[in-house]
């Protein structure tokens, strides 16, 4: 699962500066959230896999 999650992290990215690139800013705004969001998540679920929450 936290393959998955890592693989749709790096696609969001690349949206996001897709959107900065071509000037869509309410794009890059909501994309942006976005991508914040799924990469704090992302790395939530790589510390869980690497520590262990218990």
């Amino acid at each position: 699962m936290t393959v998955i999650m890592i693989f749709i992290s790096i696609l969001a990215v690349m949206g996001t500066l897709k959107n900065k690139r071509s000037g869509n800013k309410p794009g890059l705004l909501i994309g942006g959230a976005f991508t914040a969001l799924t990469v704090a998540i992302t790395l939530i679920a790589i510390y869980d896999e690497i520590v262990g929450l218990q």
